[in-house]
């Protein structure tokens, strides 16, 4: 079976964490009517997401890492 997953952040689109909202995009980067939600918004979710395992010593720049991320996601990668 091929897992579907977002276009646009990579989440799993198996319906437990995450809903295909619109055609490949989650609920988290599809607006209410299906549309790919501005990159800079998508950003910040993915940097909290990076956060949230990442070790606490250091400061790294996660809104850059967030940034690397998207632009090898299909939906980013035109730009």
């Amino acid at each position: 079976m091929e897992m579907k997953f977002c276009h646009s952040c990579g989440i799993v689109l198996d319906g437990n964490i995450a809903k295909e909202a619109a055609p490949n995009l989650c609920g988290y980067c599809a607006d209410e009517n299906g549309k790919l939600k501005a990159k800079d918004i998508v950003q910040v979710g993915v940097a909290e997401w990076l956060k949230s395992f990442s070790p606490k010593e250091g400061n790294p720049d996660f809104m850059k890492r967030a940034e690397n991320y998207l632009n090898a996601m299909p939906a980013w990668a035109k730009e």
